[in-house]
């Protein structure tokens, strides 16, 4: 008996048929995996090639490929010039040939690039799904625009019959179908996405940011200065733009609920750039006319009311008859710079109309190839509006600075203005203290004058009269009588001067000479003097009432020396004037003349400080010369017409 934990082995081969079964299994798994590595080799040794494109519409409920109503098709492909007006979803089948002859590099996988799908999609390769737009539903996604680069997987390429399964979600709006589809190297493939991308997405974000940019800092400008209106239409015609290029470089249909909202909202958005950029442009060195200030906008409200309430099946219509009249528009803008540049030579004017001329050009060319489906066609439209709008930037920015400049020159100047007026006003109120002074002294002069005629007068005249009346007992009393009217007289001189300060300046010469004249000629007659008295027939400048009463008082304070001291048989009295203007006063006598010395004494000289005085508040000067038989006394005035600083009593 054998213990527990041994087990008996059977050792015996098995049955023929169970080796049989094992060996044909085992070359069934050796076949398979031949076949298979073989198809590997063989998708690798050659290359894929588009053979044909078909398009088809899908049966509406259903979701699977259609199986008739096949129509072979050229990309890129607009439906819309096939199907007129539908709007669903329609599948292209491209057919993939294999190409051994030009075979890509070692291991190198395959690509697949699509240049667009209007409006969402999805594609397979066979029966496997490669991609799928995030919406094939209303709001749909936006692939218009957005070239797609995918890598075919090898596990999903079949031996024959290759084929790329496009299905599209499009509407009659916007133009549907599909783009350029390529099949070929992936690296080859790769920096052709890159290039139509940058084409295709980065020019027009760099320009949606840039514009952006531009619309708020002129925006912000118009807003604290919004009496320059051409900011407020550059910043909107910039927003606008961003509105409309926003549709380029969308992926959804936000803020916009479905795919004809955002043909309405980018219609739309086009006419008011369009209005702004025509406007701004008119309004360039001359003011807007009526009709281009209220006509252009009314245009463009009613259009777009038309694009906004237009019913979906008329949209498309009410959609081409805005963008052609704005079209016609934006071509009056650009031409209208062409006609000012030539009337006014002006280099602004020429500017604009170059880059009208180049807008022109382009919007032509753009145009072309969208409506072509020329995928290979180069966009310039991002490139030309973002250097128009750098362009125009520049013109008003250097408005702006030249803006600037004047005001800091005007700052400037009202600086050096505020600060003459300051200086002029300091001398102003400086001159009117003076005159205020010079009114009080005259005025307690005159006060004094009526004391001395009411008082003292009053005295001198009774006494004259009582002198009169007890003249025959008295035999000096035609002595005393004539002393007393002699005293009277001066007084009478000392109040008529006083009081022509209030008189109006004597027209002429001769009439500010005259009552010194009759005054003193009567004293002169009555000491056998003879008194020549000459002077101009006008003033060569119209002097001052102070000026005239400074000159009477010079001249009766000379002709008094001329009386007191001089004992002279002639006087010469000359006012003179040169071709400059200026004034000279001169009085001549042949008496006995006098020391220059004791004469300027303090004792004895009160009459010559007295004068100079007068002179040098004139602004003159004073000459005397003395000897015996020649006496000269003379004023020169070089500024007749200026008025003394202040007038005081002799």
């Amino acid at each position: 008996m054998l213990p527990r934990h041994f087990t008996i082995i059977d050792e015996r081969p098995p049955p023929p048929t169970v080796r049989r079964f094992l060996f044909a299994r085992l070359l069934f798994a050796i076949l398979l995996l031949t076949c298979s590595l073989l198809q590997t080799a063989w998708a690798r040794a050659c290359s894929l090639q588009t053979a044909a494109v078909h398009a088809a519409r899908e049966v509406p409920g259903t979701a699977a490929r259609p199986t008739q109503g096949w129509e072979e098709v050229t990309l890129a492909d607009t439906w819309t010039t096939r199907w007129p007006g539908y709007s669903g979803t329609a599948w292209y089948r491209i057919q993939l040939r294999q190409d051994c002859t030009a075979a890509p590099g070692k291991d190198e996988p395959l690509g697949l690039l699509v240049n667009s799908i209007n409006m969402a999609g999805e594609i397979y390769l066979n029966d496997t799904l490669l991609w799928r737009d995030a919406s094939l539903q209303e709001p749909l996604s936006r692939s218009w625009n957005m070239p797609r680069y995918l890598i075919l997987p090898d596990a999903a390429l079949q031996a024959t019959d290759n084929a790329v399964w496009i299905r599209i979600q499009g509407q009659a709006l916007t133009h549907p179908g599909l783009g350029k589809v390529t099949v070929g190297p992936a690296a080859r493939l790769l920096a052709m996405h890159q290039q139509r991308s940058w084409s295709l997405r980065t020019a027009f974000v760099i320009n949606l940011v840039a514009t952006l940019c531009i619309a708020g800092l002129f925006a912000g400008i118009w807003l604290f200065y919004r009496r320059e209106a051409a900011h407020g239409l550059f910043a909107l015609m910039n927003l606008a733009w961003v509105v409309f290029i926003y549709n380029i470089v969308a992926t959804d249909p936000w803020p916009f609920g479905d795919t004809v909202g955002v043909v309405r909202g980018n219609a739309i958005a086009f006419m008011v750039f369009i209005t702004c950029y025509a406007l701004f442009i008119f309004q360039q060195g001359q003011p807007l006319r009526r009709w281009q200030a209220r006509g252009l906008p009314a245009l463009t409200l009613c259009l777009s009311l038309l694009v906004l309430l237009a019913p979906e099946r008329h949209l498309q219509g009410a959609v081409m008859a805005s963008d052609i009249v704005h079209y016609l528009v934006f071509v009056a803008a650009c031409i209208v710079p062409l006609y000012h540049a030539w009337r006014r030579r002006n280099p602004q004017d020429l500017l604009y109309a170059l880059l009208g001329l180049a807008s022109i050009s382009i919007a032509v060319h753009d145009l072309y190839g969208y409506l072509s489906n020329n995928s290979q066609a180069f966009a310039l439209t991002p490139y030309a509006n973002l250097i128009t709008m750098i362009v125009i930037t520049a013109v008003l920015g250097s408005r702006i600075a030249a803006s600037m400049r004047r005001t800091e020159r005007f700052n400037v100047e009202l600086t050096q203005a505020v600060e003459d007026a300051c200086r002029e006003l300091e001398s102003t109120l400086e001159k009117e203290h003076r005159l205020e002074l010079s009114n009080s002294r005259l005025q307690e002069r005159l006060g004094f004058i009526h004391d001395l005629h009411d008082g003292f007068g009053s005295a001198l005249v009774r006494a004259i009269v009582q002198a009169e009346r007890q003249a025959d007992g008295h035999a000096q009393a035609n002595r005393h009588i004539s002393t007393l009217k002699s005293l009277r007289d001066d007084l009478r001189n000392v109040m008529d001067s006083g009081r022509g300060v209030e008189a109006d300046t004597p027209a002429t010469p001769a009439d500010w000479l005259a009552p010194t004249r009759h005054r003193f000629s009567t004293l002169f007659d009555e000491l056998e003097m003879d008194s020549h008295w000459s002077c101009p027939p006008a003033w060569p400048m119209p002097p001052s009432v102070a000026l005239c009463l400074e000159l009477t008082r010079l001249l009766e304070e000379a002709l008094s020396n001329v009386l007191k001291h001089s004992r002279a048989t002639e006087v010469d009295i000359t006012l003179a004037a040169n071709a400059q203007g200026a004034l000279t006063l001169e009085v001549r006598d042949n008496g006995v003349g006098f020391e220059m010395v004791s004469a300027s004494d303090d004792a004895g000289g009160i009459g010559l400080h007295s004068m100079r005085a007068r002179v040098r508040r004139l602004g003159g000067n004073l000459h005397i010369e003395s000897r015996p038989g020649h006496s000269l006394v003379s004023a020169s005035l070089s500024r007749p017409g200026a008025a003394p600083p202040e007038a005081a009593p002799p």
